[in-house]
């Protein structure tokens, strides 16, 4: 498969982010992250980068969007374990293994997914990696999940270290294949260009 997928954050510029990406790629496949899952009823993907909240997201995603076309849950697991995740995440639709996390956030993740569905570019949208904190619209059910928009001392070490990770990303696998629309992402990684 050819073509672009839009990997969609939390990030309270999201919609912005997404509607300007989808003017310069219109027919671009939709992969929603984590929380990004009950803001967006027109995705194609979903990932739960934290796959023991997969269930929670699935249910967050079903309820704000009974009627959303049909869509895939994506999720990472060690494979020695898959017949069990399958038994305890019943909703998740594609396994992966997890030579797709990065430590750089789960929208690195949803990039590194991205490649492994076979779309030779990514753009992120709504992932500033910014400490702009989440859309109103984020699911509710997902606040426990490793804050990136946190504003403690400890959150902003762990941003710096997500940061660093993208940008040894930036320089290495995803140059020229992966941009973003906004923030300390599109600054790592440049916008996506004009065709």
């Amino acid at each position: 498969m050819a073509g672009t997928i839009i990997v969609v954050g939390s990030a309270p510029c999201l919609f912005s982010d997404l509607e300007k990406a989808l003017q310069l790629r219109p027919f671009a496949a939709v992969l929603l992250v984590n929380g990004a899952c009950t803001a967006v009823e027109n995705a194609d993907h979903v990932l739960s980068g934290h796959t023991d909240k997969a269930e929670v997201f699935a249910a967050g995603r079903r309820t704000a969007f009974p009627k959303a076309p049909p869509w895939r849950l994506h999720a990472t697991i060690d494979t020695r374990r898959i017949q069990e995740a399958m038994q305890l995440f019943p909703s998740v639709t594609d396994w992966h293994s997890k030579n797709i996390c990065t430590g750089a956030t789960s929208i690195a993740k949803g990039a590194k997914l991205g490649f492994a569905l076979g779309f030779e570019e990514v753009i992120l949208a709504g992932a500033p990696m910014g400490g702009s904190g989440y859309a109103a619209t984020e699911c509710k059910t997902s606040h426990y999940c490793k804050r990136v928009g946190d504003a403690t001392a400890q959150a902003h070490r762990v941003i710096q270290g997500y940061r660093l990770k993208l940008k040894k990303l930036a320089d290495g696998e995803f140059k020229n294949k992966v941009f973003s629309m906004s923030g300390y992402t599109r600054e790592c990684l440049g916008e996506p260009p004009r065709v």
